[in-house]
């Protein structure tokens, strides 16, 4: 028998059945949520507390952040060219990248690594460590900080549900030890923003860092497509940044030289 071409352990289509994770769709619809739906598209098993509630919450924190987004505005330019709503949606997920939407990623990361290396190092000590050598090798502590937000409201309220739900561990506090620790080391307040709230939390509860610009992509999505869409039916077609607005800092006009 020839090898088979794909091999998955995410779902399995037969004739009127369909199986995610072992589990028949059929059973799922109605059942769960659309959280608790990813928690088991990624971890492999449906939660047993309230991971799929967190998960909801997460997805609604990242839902959007106006214009102020690169992503949001790779949305508008490309929808303004009249290409279809998929494709300018396209265009603002692969405007993601390190310096905008990779923070959870890089975050959870840091986190995970740093105690899975040291668990029983103290979680004070622990923190005093990875700001000292960030601030060594020049580095910023991603996750801490936010260029409008002095104190991110999106963090409070997911630090609250992660308490209340019970999900709140050893990564959350490491990560609120760190923001402690930037606040004595560099004597000023770089608040844990929302993605590294969410990097802690995901970590909490057992997902691996790799997945961290997954969350990010499956919340922002929906802000992208009313992106799109309020271009497509509010706005002038053809979003382009006016003559007078460029900056034009090359060589004058010169001649060409004759050969």
């Amino acid at each position: 028998m020839k090898d088979k071409f794909w091999k998955t352990g995410i779902s399995k289509v037969e004739p009127n059945k369909i199986l995610i994770r072992g589990y028949n769709l059929s059973h799922l619809i109605g059942k769960c949520s659309f959280g608790d739906i990813v928690y088991l598209l990624f971890s492999g098993e449906l939660p047993s507390e309230n991971e799929g509630r967190m998960i909801e919450a997460i997805l609604v924190a990242g839902c959007d952040h106006s214009l102020a987004a690169p992503s949001a505005n790779s949305v508008r330019f490309v929808s303004s060219s009249g290409v279809p709503l998929q494709a300018s949606v396209a265009a603002g997920i692969i405007s993601l990248g390190d310096l905008h939407g990779g923070a959870i990623e890089q975050c959870a990361k840091m986190l995970q690594e740093n105690l899975k290396r040291k668990k029983k190092s103290n979680i004070q000590i622990l923190a005093k460590n990875i700001v000292a050598e960030c601030r060594k090798n020049k580095k910023r502590v991603v996750g801490y900080g936010h260029p409008y937000h002095s104190e991110d409201p999106r963090t409070k309220k997911l630090i609250e549900l992660a308490t209340r739900f019970k999900i709140a561990g050893p990564h959350l506090l490491l990560a609120k030890a760190i923001e402690d620790e930037l606040r004595t080391q560099i004597r000023k307040a770089l608040p844990l923003n929302v993605d590294g709230a969410i990097a802690a939390i995901i970590s909490d509860i057992g997902l691996d860092w790799r997945l961290g610009k997954g969350f990010y992509i499956i919340a922002r999505s929906s802000g992208l497509i009313a992106h799109a869409y309020e271009q497509i039916v509010r706005e002038k077609p053809f979003k382009a940044v006016a003559l007078d607005k460029i900056n034009y800092d090359g060589p004058k006009e010169r001649p060409l030289r004759e050969s």
